[in-house]
Order: structure tokens, then sequence, then C-alpha cells
């Protein structure tokens, strides 16, 4: 498959890298058909490039169709339209309950003492391959990715994955 991978320090290209594939009971392949681009992206491009590794496939606003799923994903199946949001959280343990998701004990980047881990962003954050591609393998599918319905565009749904959740938080804590 073609993926948008980090090389180095404002160095970024269009490669063909492995397809995904499930590797966990609770992970689903969706193949993408829109991907914003965060303003933390920036950040990998230059000054966080030291927690990069070349290859590292980007992207954490996807959306798509799930072709694939785990035995433990039953909220999803093949030909769903879903919006993948970035945290990787698996909504049952002591943060996840609490609705401090991005805290997720599951997941959580102990090695680094970072919270849960993020989908196409660095080593700080598990190093999750990203969304930026054709395909995105999505761990912990029975919790994150969030249904929306077939017929409007894209354009209406991809927000959710990352820039409303965000835009919604800062209100809150404002």
């Amino acid at each position: 498959m073609r993926a948008v991978t980090w090389h180095g320090k404002r160095d970024v290209r269009v490669d063909t890298v492995p397809d995904p594939r499930i590797e966990a009971a609770t992970d689903a392949i969706v193949r993408i058909t829109s991907s914003g681009i965060c303003g933390s992206d920036l950040h990998l491009y230059e000054v966080l490039g030291p927690f990069m590794t070349e290859g590292d496939i980007l992207g954490h606003e996807p959306m798509g169709i799930v072709e694939e799923v785990g035995p433990e994903v039953t909220s999803l199946k093949p030909g769903d339209r879903v919006v993948v949001p970035f945290n990787i959280s698996c909504g049952h343990c002591f943060m996840c309950e609490r609705g401090l998701q991005s805290q997720c004990e599951t997941t959580q980047v102990t090695s680094q003492g970072k919270g849960a881990a993020l989908l196409g962003y660095t080593k700080l954050y598990g190093q999750v391959p990203g969304g930026q591609a054709e395909y995105l393998r999505v761990p912990q599918a029975q919790y994150g990715p969030i249904k929306v319905p077939e017929g409007p565009s894209d354009d209406r749904f991809v927000y959710l994955s990352d820039v409303v959740p965000t835009a919604w938080q800062a209100v809150e804590y404002a």
C-alpha cells in the first residue's frame, strides 16, 4: 500500500509499505477514505524528529471503511463506515471509565512516562502506524472507532477524529 512516511527532519514522502494486518483480537483494518493533517504533524516534521524512526507512517485524523475485524470486535463489521479517534483507548480500564481516555492504562506508554498510545505519532506515544495511508490497523477497535452513516461526504465527519474533540475540550477547559 501507499503511505505518508517520515524520513528525517523536513523529509516526508509517500512510500510503498506492507499492508497492515490483524495483530490482536481487538484490532480492525480500515480502508482509509479521508485523513486530515493536524498542526501536531508539524511537530513531527521538525521538532520531534529525535523521537521518530525512518519509515514511520504518519497521520492521526482518519476515517474509512472497515475491511476486517478481530474476534473481540463485536460492534463493527466489514463495510461499516467509521471515524477513528487519534488516541488508542480500551474503554474499560480505571482511567477510561472516568472519561480520561487519553490516559488509558491499557495502551499507556509507561516506558516514556506518557499517556495513551496515539496513531501515527512518535516513540513517545507508542509509534503506532498512522492513517495517512491506504489502510490502517486500528488497535482497541472494540472501543475507539465511531460509526457514521452512509451518504454524506467524508468532510462532514472526518473532523470528529481530532479537530472537533480538541476544540470541545479547549472550550470545556476555558
